[in-house]
């Protein structure tokens, strides 16, 4: 997983860094239906591409929610 997404999910969401690994479901990193909105909004405000919530939950993992949004970056 990515610096850039580690700090996203540590410092403004406020998920637990113990349970951000490539294979940790959504859930077990903590995330909620709050949590995914956010994330969507925030990787549009700060990286301009668009990744919806349902993007974001149907990812799975978070190494599949990282290559998702590596790939919508170099998309641009």
């Amino acid at each position: 997983m990515t610096g850039d997404l580690t700090r996203i999910l540590t410092n403004d969401l406020k998920l637990p860094a113990d349970r951000l690994t490539d294979d940790a479901s959504l859930d077990h990193a903590g995330f909620d239906s709050l949590a995914v909105v956010e994330l969507s909004v925030l990787l549009t405000d700060r990286y301009g591409i668009g990744i919806s919530a349902s993007d974001i939950t149907n990812a799975a993992t978070l190494g599949r929610l990282d290559l998702l949004i590596t790939t919508k970056r170099n998309e641009r």
